[in-house]
């Protein structure tokens, strides 16, 4: 029984910050985090569909890129992506600059 409580605090402690995230939107010209369950393979598609990688870093589940054309997102949702977010945020917190 303590251990479902300790989930059900975990999961409300993390959903807040979890729902703003997903709920921010890509703007083109600036970084985002891309989400995805391969984000090695989406890399060539981040290139093809006219973006840059941003740093040498992949994580487990995502990336940062940046793209000036406003399809970017879409294309990336397209490629196998889970979600495309503003990574303004998320970036200065990684120490990243641009």
């Amino acid at each position: 029984m303590r251990f479902i409580s300790c989930l059900a605090v975990i999961f409300t402690l993390l959903s807040g910050p979890l729902l703003a995230l997903t709920m921010s939107k890509p703007v083109p010209g600036e970084i985002m985090l891309i989400i995805s369950p391969d984000p090695v393979e989406l890399q060539q598609a981040v290139i093809a569909s006219g973006g840059q990688m941003i740093g040498p870093e992949v994580a487990r589940f995502g990336f940062f890129a940046i793209a000036s054309d406003a399809a970017f997102a879409a294309s990336m949702l397209g490629h196998g992506a889970w979600f495309v977010v503003d990574g303004r945020q998320i970036a200065a917190l990684c120490g990243i600059r641009v």
